[in-house]
């Protein structure tokens, strides 16, 4: 049993050598094929197949521009407050919810302001008697001066009450007055037409002046408020068309500038402009928008966008040379974006022409292969 056992790892190591020097050979390439020659084999990349489009490589000129980013807001935005403190008794109004100019958006306790109404009400019925008895006295004791029968002093004290009466009788209708003005404060209206954006406070809420209850803003009317540095607020002219970028909606608008507030931020350094937004489908207070200020125009060296290719951090193109010469691969570097053309920084030269490569194809998977080409038609 012990020799067997010996015999089988004689055999087994022996194979594994044997194995082991198969794998030798074939990597020195003396078995399995030929052995390839060191040094290096220039890589010759195949360019794309025509017929294709071509772009000039030229120098264009842009307006370039700066952006400042702001807020999307309404023209005209009013904070509802009561004038007086009370409790809320009616909120009919919820966020969201449209509220024409004159109407009721809430009510406060009135109790105790009418019962100061009545009051007021007895005073002056009070003071109207009064006066009454006291003009009375008064024509008596006119007609016994004239006749000698009363002495001065105290036709004086008579003509003293009737006119304390009269004043009497003023202020209780002031009074009045004054408790008829503070009932109709119980009654908030809205000042404007337009949509409540905030409710601040609830049903049951103790009210006091200062303090608001909604928030509305006017419909319609909306405006981008930005930052712009101190530095380029200088070159903004009131009633200047300027692009506005709303994100959310992937649109472009053009505002007019309507409003630059004269006083610097001092902890930003900027200036508050405020441009008029034209009615956009979609467009509501509190989005955010880009405002594009013009600081010169530019003249740099670009090329089509369709003809770059960008591979990880690396940018290429394929410039086409003579009819006889297949198209060259080219390493570039870009800069800025002009629509639909980039700035060429590096790596093409005025005059040249590069092939335009077909828009990518999105399946369902995600994009097709990147290095893909489909042939297009002969262009220039």
């Amino acid at each position: 049993m012990e020799k067997t056992r010996r015999v089988s790892k004689i055999i087994g190591v022996t194979l594994s050598l044997g194995g082991l020097v198969l794998i030798l050979l074939w990597m020195q390439g003396i078995l399995g094929g030929d052995k390839i020659p060191p040094g290096e084999v220039a890589y010759a990349p195949e360019g794309p197949k025509g017929p294709y489009q071509v772009d000039l490589v030229r120098r264009a000129t842009f307006v370039n521009t700066e952006e400042a980013v702001g807020t999307v807001r309404a023209t005209r935005e009013v904070l509802i407050a009561p004038r007086i403190m009370g409790t809320l008794l009616e909120l009919p109004f919820r966020e969201g919810d449209r509220v024409e100019s004159g109407r009721t958006v809430a009510r406060l306790d009135d109790r105790d302001i009418r019962a100061r109404m009545e009051q007021a009400r007895s005073a002056v019925s009070q003071a109207q008697s009064e006066l009454q008895r006291s003009s009375s006295d008064y024509e008596r004791f006119m007609r016994l001066r004239e006749q000698g029968a009363v002495p001065q002093q105290q036709f004086e004290s008579v003509l003293a009450a009737y006119r304390a009466a009269e004043a009497k009788l003023r202020g209780a209708r002031e009074a009045l007055r004054e408790a008829e003005v503070t009932l109709g404060y119980t009654a908030i209206e809205s000042p404007i037409s337009g949509f409540v954006v905030e409710k601040s406070m609830n049903v049951g809420d103790m009210a006091s002046p200062g303090r608001p209850i909604l928030t509305i803003q006017e419909a319609g009317a909306l405006r981008l408020e930005a930052a712009v540095r101190e530095g380029l607020a200088g070159t903004i002219q009131l009633g200047a068309p300027l692009r506005v970028g709303i994100d959310a909606l992937n649109v472009e608008l053009t505002g007019e500038v309507e409003e630059k507030v004269p006083a610097a931020d001092p902890l930003t350094r900027s200036f508050l402009v405020k441009v008029a937004l034209p009615q956009h489908p979609g467009l509501r207070s509190g989005m955010f928008g880009r405002l594009e200020i013009p600081t010169g125009s530019v003249t740099p060296l670009t090329c089509s966008r369709r003809a770059v290719r960008t591979v990880s951090s690396i940018e290429l193109v394929w410039v086409v040379g003579g009819p006889d010469q297949a198209p060259e691969r080219r390493y570039i570097r870009t800069g800025r974006m002009y629509g639909d053309r980039v700035e060429v920084l590096s790596g093409l030269r005025e005059g040249e022409s590069v092939i335009l490569l077909p828009p990518r194809v999105l399946e369902p998977d995600g994009p097709a292969d990147p290095g893909a080409e489909t042939a297009g038609g002969q262009g220039s």
